[in-house]
């Protein structure tokens, strides 16, 4: 779609109410999650670019933030409100466990060199352009007290600490939207 920026996508209803499925891989190997977080943007403008983002936060110990940091593309995936039970089974059980997906009753499609899903309504193809994790000196302390307090939403690591999320900054090469 070429015209994607003439569109009214209502960013803050996308991702909080929403809800979206962030993929990276390919169709042999992939993996998928839920996230409520995210945002559309600009940035980098440079020539033959015109600095279309999309950004996603993921916390480090979701299956899927291990394929976004190996891969160059990825997806965010929006879905009509009938999806809403696929997306909590895809944000509440791992890849690691087994084909979610297809637990989930979602069928996955190539899109450039990443995977969407059929279902979805509104596909936004990236290619990465920036990884970070936030460092946790430089979060305010008021959210550190919220990811402290909130083990079973930010689970620690091996050591027992809890660990900031990655954000993921993707340049926005193609819009897949049937809405």
């Amino acid at each position: 779609m070429n015209n994607y920026e003439e569109k009214d996508y209502k960013v803050f209803d996308l991702f909080r109410n929403q809800w979206a499925l962030v993929s990276a891989g390919n169709m042999e190997h992939f993996n998928s999650c839920t996230v409520g977080w995210g945002s559309l943007g600009t940035l980098w403008r440079r020539p033959g670019k015109n600095g279309a983002i999309v950004t996603v936060y993921l916390h480090p110990t979701r299956y899927t933030c291990d394929f976004l940091k190996e891969n160059e593309t990825f997806t965010v995936s929006f879905f009509p409100p009938s999806c809403k039970q696929a997306l909590s089974y895809m944000g509440s059980h791992s890849g690691r466990d087994g084909n979610k997906a297809e637990a989930a009753g979602l069928t996955p499609v190539a899109i450039g060199d990443s995977v969407t899903y059929e279902e979805a309504h509104l596909t936004f193809l990236c290619r990465k352009i920036y990884q970070h994790q936030f460092a946790k000196e430089d979060i305010a302390i008021d959210v550190q007290e919220h990811y402290k307090a909130n083990p079973s939403s930010f689970p620690p690591d091996k050591n027992g600490k809890w660990q900031p999320h990655w954000f993921f900054v993707g340049e926005i090469i193609e819009v897949d939207d049937k809405r």
